[in-house]
């Protein structure tokens, strides 16, 4: 019975203690350290980093020029391409029997269509849009670059 006594008491206690006023709940001020901010941005910073680093490339298109056994012939078309076309990406791709050039990295069909058209000016063969993995450099801002 004493014991009774005593946990209601103390619950009474307890429940009288800690029921706050509504006039003290007003002025509430929570005070932080700066440095957790720096923290939270170094975080985000290194988590977009990582992010970035993992995404290297991406489901996209390329100008197949040319699929010949001719290893010669492979290396001087990817040389001429190079040379006539510096801000496109030429690759010079080994299938076994088969070497093929292709050029470009394109997100979507359209866009190596549209080269097509400016390579058909300089480059007598055809050129076929194949899809493929193309390479991403992601930029300072976050956006990615093709």
């Amino acid at each position: 019975m004493k014991r009774f006594i005593l946990i209601f008491a103390v619950a009474f206690f307890l429940v009288s203690f800690c029921q706050a006023q509504p006039d003290t709940l007003k002025n509430i001020t929570v005070t932080k350290d700066a440095r957790i901010d720096l923290l939270l941005q170094k975080n985000k910073e290194i988590n977009e980093e990582n992010y970035l680093k993992t995404l290297k490339n991406m489901d996209g298109f390329r100008l197949q020029l040319v699929s010949t056994n001719d290893r010669q012939k492979a290396l001087d078309l990817k040389t001429k391409m190079m040379a006539e076309f510096p801000e496109e990406e030429t690759y010079l791709l080994y299938h076994a029997p088969y070497f093929r050039v292709q050029m470009g990295n394109f997100r979507t069909r359209e866009d190596a269509g549209r080269f097509a058209e400016k390579l058909k000016k300089t480059f007598s063969g055809s050129a076929i849009v194949v899809p493929s993995k193309v390479v991403i450099k992601p930029s300072k801002d976050g956006e990615l670059i093709l």
